[in-house]
C-alpha cells in the first residue's frame, strides 16, 4: 500500500492561499448548489478540499467522494462557492488507510454536475499504466495533466500540478475517472516548497493518487452508503 500524505487546507492556512476554485457549469435557473468532480468543498469549520466525483449509489442516494484525511465521519460539508447555501451533505464514511471519504448529499440542495471546468466524468476507468497521461482538477490548482510515473495496487504517482486544497480532486484519462488526489510525494518544508505553484513549471513534486477503482471496490464490499456508485 502506498503511504499517503496529507494535503488538505486546514483553517490555519486558508487565509494564506489564493483561491482558484474550478468553475461549475450548471443549468440556468437551477438554484441548488452545483457540485461535481473538481469542485471546492468545505468540511467542518474551514478545511477545504476538492470533490472527486458525484453521482448515485445503488439505493439512489446522491453521494460524492473526497480524500479520507479531509474529514472524519459525521463532518458537515458545504460548497466553497456557495457559502450562503449552508450544509449540503455529511461525511458518512472516512477511510484513513485507502484515504477516501464518502459524502451523502441532500438532493434538494445540490445540483450534481458531470462537467466542472475542463473535466468531464462519465465513468470509472481502471488503474492507469506507467507513461499514461492523467489530468487532475482541484479547487486550488485547477486543471492540469501529467505523466504517470508508476502504478501499483491501490494507487499511482502522477506529475500533474497539485497543491494544498486539491486533496480529493479527480484524476481522469479522457472522461474516465481513474483516481483521486491524496497528497504530494515530497512534502513542503519550512524553507523549501515542492508543491506546484505554476502549471507551466514541471519542477514540482509528483502527486500520490488513490485508484478510484480500488475505492469503489472497498465501498462496495462494505455494502453501505455509496455502494454501487455510478457518476452522474
Amino acid at each position: 500500500m502506498l503511504g499517503f500524505r496529507r494535503w488538505a487546507v486546514p483553517a490555519v492556512v486558508v487565509a494564506t492561499l489564493g483561491m482558484s476554485a474550478a468553475q461549475a457549469q450548471a443549468d440556468p435557473g437551477d438554484t441548488r448548489a452545483a457540485l461535481g468532480g473538481g469542485s471546492g468543498i468545505v468540511l467542518g469549520r474551514a478545511t477545504k478540499c476538492s470533490l472527486t466525483t458525484i453521482g448515485h449509489d445503488a439505493a439512489g442516494r446522491l453521494v460524492g467522494f473526497t480524500a479520507g484525511h479531509c474529514a472524519e465521519a459525521g463532518t458537515p460539508v458545504r460548497g466553497e462557492l456557495f457559502p450562503d447555501a449552508g450544509v449540503l451533505g455529511v461525511v458518512r464514511t472516512s477511510d484513513a488507510e485507502l484515504d477516501y471519504a464518502v459524502i451523502e448529499f441532500d438532493p434538494a440542495m445540490v445540483s450534481p454536475l458531470r462537467t466542472v471546468g475542463a473535466t468531464t466524468i462519465t465513468g470509472i476507468g481502471e488503474l492507469p499504466a506507467t507513461w499514461d497521461v492523467a489530468c487532475q482538477n482541484g479547487r486550488t490548482s485547477g486543471f492540469a495533466c501529467g505523466t504517470v510515473w508508476s502504478a501499483g495496487p491501490g494507487g499511482f504517482i502522477d506529475q500533474a500540478c497539485s497543491s494544498y486544497g486539491d486533496s480529493g480532486g479527480p484524476l481522469t484519462i479522457g472522461d474516465q475517472l481513474v483516481g483521486l488526489v491524496s497528497g504530494p510525494l515530497i512534502n513542503d518544508t519550512v524553507g523549501l516548497r515542492f508543491s506546484c505553484t505554476n502549471p507551466g513549471n514541471p519542477l514540482h513534486s509528483p502527486v500520490i493518487a488513490v485508484s478510484f477503482d480500488s475505492v469503489r471496490a472497498a465501498v462496495d464490499a462494505g455494502k453501505g452508503i455509496g455502494s454501487g456508485f455510478q457518476p452522474i
